[in-house]
Order: structure tokens, then C-alpha cells, then sequence
């Protein structure tokens, strides 16, 4: 998935699942960046691997367990608010690659099962401007006959979730 998505539908998880005021939404949208974004920066270190296969545990189930919730219990300590807003984005960010085409290895470094490429529902895409991981993905589908949508559908459901999450949480607060 693209940056966007994963922005999108953390922050919208995020706000679901925390008290609205003005300090944890910027909360929220920090750390749907650094948690549902910046976390695909492990491809940057995984160079050796092939364009379409650069995820690290890092994106992984495992990733979750070994980074994610150590650090959601430490930083919880110091405010219980970072317990979700840390494993919130983090497992939105792997939910959402799990359902793109590309390969994952849910157990990684531990086992060397994987989930196949061509298993899933979105194909790797931009919304704004194609670039070159796009247009690299789009031969790789067409050459390898993967089927899937565009992951650009996915971000109109992002939208209107968080639309959703949005309305609603302010038509409680208002209510309460």
C-alpha cells in the first residue's frame, strides 16, 4: 500500500479507539506517520533484495510482537495513550500490506513460511503521480497474470472510514 492509505486508515483506527481532543488527534497523527508510514523505511536497508520484495520482519506479524509491543509498553508507562497509538498503526500498516499481491512472510526471521505473491486484493498503485514502483508493479502484474484492483479504491474507503470515525466521534462528544 502507499503511504497515503496507510496514513489514511491508521489515523482513522487511531481515532476510533482514543479520547478526541486537540493533543491526541496531533498525537494520532504523528504517530500514524511514524508507525503506519515511516515503518516502510526498512526497504531502504534490505537493498540486496529484489524491487519487489524489499519488506523486512520489520513489516511483519513478528515486527509487531518483538518492536511494537515493547515499545507500546514502555512509552505506555509513560502516557497509557501511546499503548494504542503505537500497536494501532503498526498492525493497520500490516493489515493493509497483507492484503496488497506482493509476497509476506508472516513469521520471518523464525520460519520461512510466506503468503505467495498474487495472493491478495490490491495491486501496489499511486493515487497522484505514477512512479516508478507503480509502473514497475503494473508490468509485474500483467507479466505474471496476477489478479487484483487497484489499491487507489482502497483510499476512498480509507476516506470515508475516517470521515465516519470522525462524525461519529463528534456527534458523541457533543452528545456527552
Amino acid at each position: 500500500m502507499n503511504w497515503l492509505n496507510h496514513f489514511i486508515f491508521a489515523l482513522g483506527a487511531c481515532l476510533l479507539f482514543i479520547p478526541v481532543t486537540p493533543v491526541n488527534v496531533l498525537l494520532a497523527v504523528l504517530f500514524s506517520l511514524v508507525f503506519g508510514v515511516l515503518i516502510d523505511l526498512d526497504h531502504e536497508f534490505n537493498r540486496r533484495a529484489p524491487w519487489y520484495c524489499r519488506r523486512t520482519w520489520v513489516q511483519e506479524p513478528t515486527g509487531l510482537v518483538i518492536l511494537g509491543l515493547p515499545l507500546s509498553f514502555i512509552l505506555g508507562a509513560v502516557n497509557k495513550i501511546f499503548f494504542a497509538l503505537i500497536l494501532i498503526p503498526y498492525a493497520t500498516h500490516i493489515l493493509l500490506d497483507y492484503l496488497c499481491v506482493f509476497e509476506t512472510r508472516p513469521l520471518t526471521p523464525f520460519l520461512k513460511i510466506r503468503k505467495r505473491e498474487g495472493t491478495g486484493i490490491f495491486i501496489p498503485d499511486n493515487l497522484f503521480i505514477k512512479s516508478e514502483n507503480s509502473r514497475k508493479w503494473a508490468r509485474r502484474v500483467k507479466s505474471k497474470n496476477i489478479r487484483g484492483i487497484s489499491e487507489n479504491y482502497f483510499t476512498l474507503f480509507g476516506l470515508i472510514f475516517l470521515v465516519l470515525v470522525v462524525f461519529l466521534k463528534i456527534c458523541l462528544f457533543r452528545n456527552t
